[in-house]
């Protein structure tokens, strides 16, 4: 880097060969476009995020968080 060197945001930056009349091209930007999953599909990937996260639902909240709940919807509920 050119520490302590101006830089001119309005000239072109050198090419790769040190040429400063050489510009890059900027990669075209392509719209994004919208993908709809359909009502299978979408069934399907919710069947299958259950069966993957469902022995994490059966354990529950540990004690401690509860707790921590708790003590802050009274912090909130004071402060209203």
């Amino acid at each position: 880097m050119n520490a302590g060197k101006p830089v001119n945001l309005e000239q072109p930056a050198p090419g790769p060969d040190g040429r400063e009349d050489q510009v890059m091209d900027a990669p075209a930007i392509q719209p994004r476009r919208e993908v709809r999953l359909g009502r299978e599909v979408q069934a399907r990937i919710g069947q299958q995020l259950r069966a993957l996260y469902d022995d994490v639902v059966k354990e529950g909240v540990p004690e401690h968080i509860n707790d921590l709940v708790r003590r802050l919807s009274e912090q909130d509920d004071g402060a209203a």
